[in-house]
């Protein structure tokens, strides 16, 4: 059942304005095999009826909106790290992302989009991502896998001595 919680006027494409509808709606979706119920916000056009499904919109000014909201459910109910927090730790090690994802085996375009909010981290890569968090556990395993990570280094373009340096003599 529809609930309406505003209403908004947005300009087309020529500048014409045009009313909406928006709502919000509780809907079960399904993340990484996980059943969520979460309230999500569409814009309808003033024009039709606000349970009328086949007209929903995106919000047209954040069309991630909902995304965004099912990720933030998701981690929280799984305790999962934040965008916010992976980007905090990483730069308090002095990382980059390229480093990163060289260390933890996650493509950075990846570890990217998950610090911009626009991916949702998997179980595997939460439990690597955990690692940074852990200074010293993050060195202990560097420091025992140098020799695959200076290889994975050299592949991605990475300094290998210099991330060492870093990471190990922090």
């Amino acid at each position: 059942m529809a609930k309406l919680i505003a209403r908004v006027t947005h300009q087309d494409l020529t500048g014409a304005p045009i009313e909406f509808n928006v709502i919000e709606v509780d809907e079960e979706v399904v993340m990484f095999d996980a059943p969520l119920t979460n309230t999500h916000r569409y814009w309808v056009p003033a024009t039709v009826e606000i349970d009328d499904e086949e007209e929903y919109l995106e919000p047209v000014d954040d069309p991630d909106y909902n995304f965004r909201m099912d990720f933030a459910l998701y981690r929280d109910k799984y305790h999962f790290l934040l965008p916010d927090e992976i980007k905090l730790v990483r730069k308090r090690l002095g990382l980059t992302i390229r480093e990163v994802g060289v260390v933890l085996a996650i493509d950075p375009q990846q570890l990217s989009e998950i610090e911009d909010n626009v991916a949702l981290q998997s179980f595997d890569q939460e439990v690597k991502l955990c690692w940074l968090t852990k200074r010293s556990l993050f060195a202990e395993i560097v420091d025992g896998h140098r020799e695959l990570i200076r290889e994975r280094c050299v592949r991605y373009g990475v300094n290998a001595d210099d991330l060492f340096k870093r990471v190990l003599h922090a």
